[in-house]
């Protein structure tokens, strides 16, 4: 099978100690084994030493230390990238989702609802929803006002001269691919979406705090003694502070959904 060969292999973040429901009208013995949460510890181990994260690092490290008379001009098309890369993976989020909801009539009834009733959290956070609070900025409008801020000219202004950059539309298609390749069965191609899932929030945990961690640098090293400091932090911080739960969150839909049978030999 190949979801936890090509994702959740190196892909999981720190589990939430909840037991997934049962369905009332199955006996338990019926159920297929869910992939236990021991698995997916042992496997998140090796995303930690794989390239992503060390390309991650290498990013943040550079951002963190552009030169003083160019950072401005090294920044503007990155930032451009950046914005279509961050709103790519709402249709990512949105695609995970479909492919699980597929499911209907082969997956037991409650465990694909407790699966879904944990994967809509984050999609919705990116519209500024969360449970029992007010609907807040989205997370689009939160990026503009750090643009805006950062490059003191308006996001709309550079998204209208390159509303598609390169690097992030590439990618952006990689993903989609990856997302609707066929596999055999609704149940095999749900279970690889929810372990790229996985994937997609473990990494942001540390591209999201390692990017805080380089914006104040850069701020107080180059940005604060020009006499531009920056003022829009709530996108760096909402991001810092929020992706580790939206992987806690894919992290449980996961060992609520998914059988034991799905893993790989390794």
């Amino acid at each position: 099978m190949p979801w936890l060969q090509r994702s959740v292999a190196a892909c999981v973040a720190a589990p939430l100690q909840k037991a997934a429901p049962e369905s009332p009208s199955i006996g338990h013995a019926q159920l297929p084994e869910l992939i236990s949460r021991e698995t997916v510890r042992a496997l998140e181990a090796e995303l930690d030493n794989g390239a992503s994260i060390a390309a991650l690092r290498r990013f943040n490290d550079l951002l963190a230390n552009l030169p003083a008379g160019s950072w401005e001009a090294a920044l503007r098309p990155v930032m451009c990238e950046l914005a279509y890369n961050l709103e790519s993976f709402n249709p990512a989020f949105t695609a995970v989702l479909l492919r699980v909801q597929q499911t209907i009539g082969v997956s037991d009834y409650v465990r694909r609802d407790t699966a879904l009733k944990s994967l809509i959290q984050p999609l919705a956070g990116e519209y500024g929803m969360h449970n029992n609070e007010a609907q807040a900025l989205t997370h689009r409008e939160l990026f503009s006002l750090f643009y805006a801020d950062l490059l003191r000219e308006p996001l709309e202004e550079a998204l209208a001269a390159n509303p598609r950059p390169a690097a992030a539309h590439r990618f952006f298609a990689q993903m989609m691919r990856d997302l609707n390749t066929a596999c055999a069965d609704a149940m095999q191609q749900a279970c690889y979406a929810m372990g790229y899932n996985l994937a997609i929030e473990y990494l942001a945990d540390y591209e999201k705090t390692w990017m805080l961690d380089s914006f104040r640098a850069l701020d107080a090293r180059v940005l604060a003694p020009a006499g531009r400091p920056l003022t829009e932090w709530v996108f760096l911080e909402v991001h810092a502070e929020g992706e580790a739960e939206h992987a806690a969150i894919g992290h449980d839909a996961v060992v609520a959904f998914v059988p034991a049978a799905e893993e790989v030999d390794r």
